[in-house]
């Protein structure tokens, strides 16, 4: 079954929603992590695509940052993240994003991300191709890492703040420069080719499956940091697990796990 068109509507209908709530919101923190912020929109926005998903697919499970998951019975996952860079969306940036991913027995089949407030869309499926508001994206394999802008995200972890300047210190090193809106737009900008590569260290599922398939389906790698392959078996028990993602060109690609070696 086709999902691109599916996935257009529903993220078009997200952004639009999210788009109507004010540009600057208070939020809260999640947890005992400060970096996981939640606002009002995260939770609308995930109980309105969730509500969509399982009212077309009803069998089907949905795993929603900020809900429960729904378990279904079929072999199909559906992985929300209703505002990924909440903490930018609270402060009023426009560099945050919805993103929904879809995963068939814990393989990405399909995703698609929306940057509302830039007004883009980036949908993929696998062996389709993927697309940024309706032209086909090709991420180019030539070129050199030192002409290239790398983003890398950055949680703010105390006890990990030096492995991270350590990371940050080698990137820099060896490319033009650095950016880091810590968010899916990051992402997204190598899926079109303006950024060479992305790294995150801190990353749940619903950070990674989207954006897996809209870098693979331009051409790119997304792997850990550590360059072994990405795989979420059993979806709904990996929900606390942690993932690394890096996402590039390939021929970028061995010379960023090397600099993620610390």
């Amino acid at each position: 079954m086709a999902y691109a068109n599916f996935l257009e509507s529903l993220l078009a209908d997200a952004g639009k929603a999210v788009m109507s709530f004010p540009r600057s919101m208070t939020s809260r923190i999640k947890g005992a992590d400060p970096n996981q912020v939640v606002t009002p929109a995260d939770v609308v926005i995930g109980s309105r695509l969730r509500g969509q998903i399982l009212a077309k697919f009803p069998e089907d499970s949905v795993i929603d940052e900020e809900s429960v998951a729904v378990r279904g019975t079929s072999s199909v996952t559906w992985v929300i993240d209703p505002i990924d860079g909440t903490s930018n969306f609270a402060a009023g940036s426009p560099l945050f994003g919805v993103m929904v991913g879809i995963l068939r027995h814990g393989k990405p089949v399909a995703g698609g991300v929306a940057l509302p407030a830039l007004s883009e869309m980036y949908v993929a499926e696998v062996g389709q191709g993927a697309y940024g508001n309706g032209s086909r994206l090709k991420i180019e394999t030539d070129g050199q890492l030192a002409q290239q802008l790398i983003a890398y995200g950055m949680d703010i972890h105390p006890s990990e703040i030096a492995l991270d300047c350590r990371i940050l210190a080698d990137i820099a090193s060896r490319c033009r420069g650095v950016r880091m809106s810590n968010s899916i737009f990051d992402c997204m900008m190598v899926a079109r080719g303006a950024y060479g590569g992305f790294m995150h260290r801190r990353n749940r599922i619903w950070d990674c499956v989207a954006a897996h398939v809209v870098i693979e389906e331009s051409g790119g790698t997304f792997s850990a940091m550590d360059g072994s392959a990405l795989d979420y078996p059993n979806p709904l028990t990996k929900t606390a697990e942690n993932f690394s993602i890096l996402a590039c060109a390939p021929g970028f690609h061995e010379a960023m796990t090397d600099m993620a070696k610390q």
